[in-house]
């Protein structure tokens, strides 16, 4: 059953492993992030923080849940600012990096073909053809929606 300290769990576990998925694609799989990537971390930092302090202070559910919807509608708006900017429909300078090589000859021929700055537009962390920014635009919206519906039966419950 779905009930307040679930969902908080939930939405703690979830944040973990995005932000583990993140570190893995960076430091293991040499991913280097733009500013938007690193941006749309925030909001999970921050909920994994509500989520501990929801655990260790029960009495504080209520602003838990406020902080909660803002950290999503921050992610929610954060990651489609990015997807906008990965699909070019808006421009945005700061979305960009560098992936360096770990071979010399690599490295060299990416300088000279001047394929080291990789931009959101052209980034390879697509899966399925989707970049990640919009699969957290979904589960930042899916949150929402589960917490929307979880707050709605609690009200009609208490009404």
């Amino acid at each position: 059953m779905l009930n307040s300290k679930n969902l908080f769990f939930l939405a703690v576990l979830f944040s973990i492993f995005a932000i583990l998925s993140a570190f893995f694609m960076q430091y293991v799989l040499g991913h280097a992030p733009c500013k938007l990537c690193t941006y749309q971390r925030i909001p999970y930092y921050v909920i994994i923080l509500i989520g501990l302090l929801t655990l260790l202070f029960p009495q504080i559910i209520k602003l838990s849940y406020l902080m909660l919807i803002l950290s999503l509608i921050a992610e929610f708006l954060i990651s489609n600012y990015h997807t906008l900017s990965t699909y070019e429909i808006i421009s945005y300078s700061g979305c960009q990096s560098a992936e360096i090589p770990n071979d010399i000859n690599q490295l060299k021929e990416a300088l000279m073909s001047d394929t080291l700055i990789v931009n959101c537009s052209n980034a390879n962390l697509k899966y399925f053809g989707i970049p990640l920014s919009l699969y957290n635009s979904f589960f930042s919206l899916m949150f929402l929606i589960v917490i929307a519906v979880y707050a709605r039966k609690e009200k009609n419950k208490k009404a």
